[in-house]
């Protein structure tokens, strides 16, 4: 995949990701660490594979905190 259109589909991401604010701030930074710790661990692998696995993570992340944010 192109590192530009990650990059363009990760900004997209956090664009639609204002219902972070939904969310503890405790349990984002405790999912963001997570997905931090996958990355570091994925370090070993070809670089173009670790980002499409963080963007990956994030856009799970975000799927949770809207489907949150839609339950309250």
């Amino acid at each position: 995949m192109n590192i530009k259109s990650l990059t363009a589909g990760f900004l997209a991401m956090l664009m639609m990701g204002g219902a972070a604010y939904a969310m503890d701030s405790e349990a984002i930074e405790k999912h963001m660490e997570e997905i931090n710790q996958k990355a570091d661990a994925a370090a070993d692998q070809d670089r173009v594979e670790a980002l499409e696995q963080q963007v990956q993570d994030l856009q799970e992340l975000i799927q949770m905190m809207l489907e949150e944010e839609q339950a309250s």
